[in-house]
Order: structure tokens, then C-alpha cells, then sequence
């Protein structure tokens, strides 16, 4: 249980720190490439958009404490990841006035929601590949000490 609750700390701490990091990087993003307007609607609801980004980061970093589970397939992993993770993002990031939102041009919206959920995918696919790469050089360290404890003996 103290395992448990660890992890998931670590994760919420994770996602918070996620969140914060792309809203950073997406205030830095809108100071280079002229976007002061938007800028300023952010800085006069500073705290609401903060706390948005950290709620966002929670629900798209922090779930994906999902892949330390034993059980479900990897396909339920990345589901549940990716529909945890939109199910917040959308409907946040149209409240929070990130997304243009128009319920009158509905061709607008999925077009919005597709957007979405490809730079989603995107990003986990970054993730998954860094992490990918992770394992395969701590494998082959493990392999290296393998055959060094061998020889040694």
C-alpha cells in the first residue's frame, strides 16, 4: 500500500510539473511569435489558467501511472491514458479559452477535437520512444554486468 500511494504522488507530482512546464512553454511560444493578445488574456486570469494547465497535466501526465499496472493490455493502457487524458484536455482547454469554440459550426469542432487528439498522440509517441530507448540501454547495461559477473566467477 505505502508502494502504492508512493507511486501515485510521484505521478500527480509528475503530471502537475508537465502541465506547468507546456504552459510555460506555450506562454513563451506566444511572447516570440506575436501572440501578445493571447498572452495578456492569460496574464489577467493568471491563476485560472495556471490552475487549468496543472488539472491538464494531472489528467495527461499523471495517468499514465496506468503503465505500472500488471493487468490490462497495453491497447486498455493507451486507452484509458488517452480518453482520461482528452476527456479533461477538450473540454478544459475550451473553458480556459485555448481552444476556439463555436457549437454553431460543429465541422469546426471535430476539426478542433482531431487537432487535439493528434498532438496527444504525438506527444505520447515522443514519451514512448524516450522511454523505449531508456529500457534498451538499461538492458543492455544489465547484459554487460551479466557476462562481467560470469567471467569474474
Amino acid at each position: 500500500m505505502k508502494h502504492t500511494v508512493k507511486l501515485l504522488v510521484k505521478y500527480l507530482l509528475f503530471g502537475i510539473s508537465t502541465g506547468c512546464t507546456f504552459f510555460v512553454v506555450m506562454c513563451l511560444s506566444y511572447a516570440a511569435f506575436g501572440g501578445e493578445e493571447l498572452l495578456m488574456l492569460i496574464f489577467k486570469d493568471f491563476t485560472r489558467q495556471s490552475i487549468g494547465a496543472m488539472v491538464i497535466g494531472v489528467a495527461c501526465g499523471g495517468t499514465s501511472v496506468v503503465y505500472q499496472w500488471e493487468r490490462p493490455s497495453v491497447f486498455w493502457k493507451v486507452a484509458i491514458h488517452f480518453c482520461i487524458g482528452m476527456g479533461v484536455f477538450f473540454p478544459a482547454g475550451i473553458y480556459l479559452g485555448w481552444i476556439p469554440f463555436h457549437p454553431d459550426r460543429g465541422f469546426f469542432t471535430a476539426l478542433q477535437f482531431l487537432s487535439s487528439c493528434a498532438i496527444f498522440m504525438v506527444i505520447w509517441l515522443c514519451f514512448y520512444l524516450f522511454n523505449r530507448n531508456d529500457a534498451k540501454k538499461i538492458n543492455q547495461r544489465l547484459r554487460e554486468l551479466d557476462r562481467e559477473g560470469r567471467t569474474a566467477s
